[in-house]
């Protein structure tokens, strides 16, 4: 992102979440039906807190939205874990920015704490994930532009591969939530602050219906139960290229209502 976009790149909407908010929606597609500029800047084997971060990288590293649709797992509705997740080490190189060190402090465990360290210790940090870290540093020293299985836009689409259903007595589940999860409201006022309004979108899963008892007030499309079929999923969590497309149709006009609202 950082070394695509040119400081001071205005957007209409960014996408943010997890890999479900990596894989859902296209946002070329979202560009051309409702004539806007879209960026997606989800991070894949992420919780909420990471996604904040990212949010916060975004804005802070001189860029700027009208919107940001946060794609929100079912396990970030009520309440998030409060730990490290996978893909946190993407922000070492950062680490000098008050809100990445702010982040590896609260969540990293441990004695070693290479994230919390790496800020002056980063040899602890790339011994740490040398595997992750070494190849794409170099990579980037000769391609800074560079990007790795997404296109310009930010998005990446699983394969056309479809879900097989190996249980035969299979049923879909049922969930009463709230978006009570108090991460909402901070990255909610974050984005006031940087004059840019919340949106909380829940993608399709195959079997999981997520019904919203409470929004809070906060502005919701809630598409978890959309598809039904279980060719548009290459998982129970993820859907394939052509369940991307059905999505992102209805995404378009969910969206396009929402900002009708505002």
């Amino acid at each position: 992102m950082v070394n695509y976009l040119p400081t001071g790149s205005s957007f209409d909407y960014i996408i943010a979440g997890s890999s479900r908010g990596l894989t859902t929606v296209n946002s070329v597609e979202v560009d051309q039906e409702l004539a806007l500029k879209g960026f997606n800047i989800s991070l894949d084997d992420t919780g909420l807190p990471s996604q904040f971060v990212m949010i916060k990288h975004f804005f802070e590293s001189g860029y700027n939205a009208e919107y940001c649709v946060l794609t929100l797992d079912l396990g970030h509705i009520e309440e998030s874990a409060q730990k490290i997740n996978d893909n946190d080490y993407r922000f070492v190189t950062y680490s000098n920015r008050d809100y990445v060190m702010e982040y590896f402090k609260k969540y990293e465990t441990g004695i070693i704490k290479p994230l919390t360290r790496s800020n002056f210790l980063p040899i602890l940090t790339f011994s740490y994930y040398n595997l992750e870290l070494i190849w794409p540093a170099v990579m980037s020293l000769f391609k800074p532009e560079y990007h790795y299985r997404f296109d310009l836009n930010g998005n990446y689409s699983y394969p056309d591969q479809e879900l097989t259903i190996e249980d035969p007595e299979f049923q879909w589940k049922a969930f009463d939530r709230q978006l009570k999860n108090p991460i909402l409201n901070e990255i909610d006022l974050y984005l006031k602050k940087n004059n840019s309004k919340l949106v909380i979108y829940i993608a399709p899963y195959y079997g999981t219906k997520i019904a919203i008892a409470d929004s809070h007030g906060f502005q919701l499309i809630n598409h978890s139960d959309s598809l039904t079929t279980a060719k548009y999923f290459f998982d129970y969590d993820h859907v394939n290229n052509l369940g991307k497309e059905k999505a992102t149709a209805l995404f378009i006009q969910s969206f396009k209502d929402a900002r009708l609202k505002k």
